[in-house]
């Protein structure tokens, strides 16, 4: 009898944290970069984005490689 008793309080306190963390991911705040009045402006058009072949004379450095060690003084 004991056992259930113990069990039941021990499943509300840990529905009651879940509860609170749900709420505090909930709670908050998203950027939202659309500043239009009535959403998403219908006159926009996608503007599709051009891939390094097509500037020749652009010529880009290659990409800096991570150490994969830690930054260890010694």
């Amino acid at each position: 009898m004991e056992d259930t008793k113990q069990k039941e309080i021990r499943l509300r306190k840990e529905l009651a944290k879940l509860r609170t963390q749900n709420a505090a991911e909930t709670r908050t705040v998203k950027k939202n970069r659309d500043f239009d009045i009535a959403g998403v402006d219908t006159r926009t058009s996608h503007k599709a984005t051009h891939g390094n072949a097509d500037v020749p004379d652009v010529v880009l450095l290659p990409k800096r490689k991570r150490n994969r060690k830690e930054n260890i003084p010694f």
